[in-house]
């Protein structure tokens, strides 16, 4: 499984990033970019590998929330978390 996690607020630098489980920290102008690049790559890795990805957004009270490529919403009870 690769996790793309992205915070509510950008870094230090001002930069927003996009911690991969699998490939490190990407930096990007804005918060809507990284999401953008976040959905696109999980998309591809599932299609060209198969491999399961999902999506964690930090939301403004701090907490993380866990979704699919599709920005669907990931629930306890879901085949991915188990």
């Amino acid at each position: 499984m690769v996790i793309y996690e992205i915070p509510f607020e950008p870094a230090d630098s001002a930069d927003w990033h996009v911690d991969i489980s699998t490939d490190g920290r990407r930096n990007f102008d804005s918060r809507q970019a990284a999401l953008a690049f976040a959905r696109e790559s999980a998309n591809a890795r599932e299609v060209k590998s198969g491999v399961t990805a999902c999506i964690s957004i930090q939301g403004g009270d701090g907490r993380w929330r866990t979704f699919d490529p599709q920005l669907e919403p990931i629930g306890a009870g879901s085949a991915i978390l188990g």
